[in-house]
């Protein structure tokens, strides 16, 4: 004879308390990352060393420091360039639906989008300036949360540069390209003492043979976040 196996549904009211209570759960899981950050000058600016493609080593040979940073005109290079900037901070506000990440230099905000189905087919900017305009060098992020870490994912950049700050391991300074077809990760997390770090991972098949990566530590700082006001400069024919 055939054993009968006894089967069960939950009630539509009480699956949607435990529907709830698991979403609590998760929310609660959520790493806190809230709150003013400053630099730690032990870890911070450390790319790893690029491995170009000729299109990128192109690039690199024909930047010109006074008149291809867009830094001179209060616009960041790219992603790199806006956590890259020492003796300012970036503060990180954390909500249901979405994260936003202020940067001091540039008068930068953020808004990054929590656990979307992909990236929209037109994607616009995350992040603009305290004008309201919109930067496209740092292209558009959404994210989502793996346990204690928060994974942000980048794409349609504007072609530019990474950084205009970086330091490498195989030579005290590069400015890395970036082309439109870049897309990044950052895993942002609380270490054990406290300090938040930064992990981000660029892939660019136009400029780069293989994936480079740049690592940055903050602490929390005791500084108020500010208004930095930044003015363009006008440096054409200049020496700096």
């Amino acid at each position: 004879m055939k054993s009968k196996i006894a089967t069960f549904s939950l009630h539509p009211w009480l699956a949607s308390i435990v529907l709830l209570l698991s979403w609590h759960t998760s929310a609660l899981a959520q790493p806190n990352l809230e709150g003013v950050w400053g630099i730690d000058p032990s870890l911070f600016r450390q790319y790893s060393d690029p491995q170009y493609t000729p299109e990128g080593q192109r690039v690199i040979d024909a930047y010109n420091a006074l008149t291809d940073d867009p830094s001179y005109a209060c616009v960041p290079s790219g992603l790199g360039r806006a956590w890259d900037e020492p003796d300012t901070s970036a503060k990180i506000e954390q909500f249901e639906d979405h994260i936003v990440i202020s940067y001091e230099m540039f008068d930068l905000v953020r808004t990054i989008r929590l656990n979307e189905n992909g990236h929209p087919i037109q994607p616009e900017p995350s992040t603009r300036n305290i004008d309201g305009l919109p930067i496209h060098s740092m292209g558009h992020s959404i994210g989502w949360y793996e346990g204690d870490t928060l994974l942000i994912e980048t794409l349609a950049y504007a072609s530019g540069y990474v950084t205009t700050l970086g330091k490498f391991e195989n030579a005290s300074m590069h400015v890395p390209p970036q082309s439109e077809a870049m897309r990044s990760i950052e895993r942002i997390h609380i270490d054990d003492e406290d300090r938040l770090v930064v992990e981000i991972r660029y892939v660019d098949p136009i400029n780069y043979t293989a994936p480079m990566t740049a690592t940055n530590r903050y602490y929390r700082s005791d500084f108020d976040f500010i208004v930095y006001g930044c003015v363009p400069d006008d440096v054409a024919g200049e020496e700096h």
